[in-house]
């Protein structure tokens, strides 16, 4: 790799780690801890189909090559037993947000998701919470799901008892297992479409990947005038997405066919993000009143 270049990319990684390790370091993970995490993963991406050769089983020679690791240090993290792996409740709780916001069952005539009691009752047709949680949770309690929607602000308990849904967004704290899942698969994602990008494969067909910032800046007041617009139309574009895909996957809509799935399904999404370059003391504190949007003002 030409000099120039390596430097360059050597920045951009800079850049890209600094906020992951100073995740880790708030969250107690140590620089040797790190650093053995680190030679796990260049193991296992040098075992992806990019870096295999045609027809050749992959040896610890040539991961040890292609990484710089001995290949007894090869060898004993391919054959590691203790990777350790975490559940989080993250994709279980939208998926009952969007069986809620999207199931005909829990929704009323305007598509809306209705309110709910949280017990069966066997006298009555209505849906109970519980439903909803054994429908799209899996085997998580409902109790349990009902106390983490309420702490999110997903959900609310009306004066009749009845759980209504508050929001399709979930939101859950700093480096709870939840959280640590997203910014796992968030980031993974994004580096994934940027390194598919880049790929000088001819022919190739590149990812939706656009991005659109300031060229002089905004004032502060500016800046919070445009959050709190960008945080509307994104998460009505999200919305719309998300209800285009479950149609197509048969969650919403007119009844379909019971078709046989195909053997590989394609596993796809949007995320949006907003960034700054720099954190602004506001930020720091959620503001009691936020500014109007843009569309209140007109």
């Amino acid at each position: 790799m030409a000099g120039d270049l390596r430097e360059q990319l050597e920045g951009a990684y800079r850049r890209l780690l600094h906020p992951l390790v100073r995740i880790l370091i708030r969250s107690g993970v140590t620089a040797p801890e790190a650093g053995e995490l680190l030679r796990q993963v260049y193991v296992d991406a040098a075992g992806s189909d990019e870096c295999q050769l045609p027809g050749r089983r992959l040896s610890d020679t040539r991961v040890a090559i292609l990484t710089g690791l001995s290949r007894k240090e090869v060898h004993r993290l391919r054959n590691a037993s203790d990777r350790g792996t975490f559940v989080s409740n993250f994709s279980r709780v939208m998926r009952v947000i969007a069986g809620w916001n999207q199931d005909p069952q829990f929704t009323g005539p305007y598509g809306l998701p209705v309110a709910i009691h949280f017990d069966d009752d066997p006298t009555s047709e209505s849906p109970s919470f519980c439903e909803l949680v054994r429908r799209y949770s899996g085997d998580m309690a409902p109790r349990a799901f009902l106390d983490e929607l309420l702490r999110t602000g997903l959900a609310e308990i009306d004066v009749d008892g009845r759980i209504r849904n508050t929001g399709r967004t979930y939101i859950p704290n700093v480096l709870d297992p939840a959280a640590i899942e997203h910014l796992g698969k968030v980031l993974a994602r994004l580096a994934d479409t940027l390194d598919f990008n880049n790929s000088r494969e001819p022919g190739r067909k590149k990812r939706f990947e656009r991005h659109v910032q300031t060229d002089i800046g905004l004032t502060e007041e500016q800046y919070q005038h445009f959050s709190v617009y960008l945080q509307q139309k994104c998460q009505q574009l999200l919305e719309t997405l998300d209800d285009w895909l479950a149609m197509q996957e048969g969650r919403i809509g007119p009844m379909k066919k019971p078709e046989r799935l195909p053997k590989k399904k394609v596993i796809t999404g949007v995320s949006i993000f907003h960034f700054l370059d720099r954190t602004l003391p506001f930020e720091k504190v959620e503001s009691a009143s936020p500014p109007q949007s843009v569309a209140d003002e007109e």
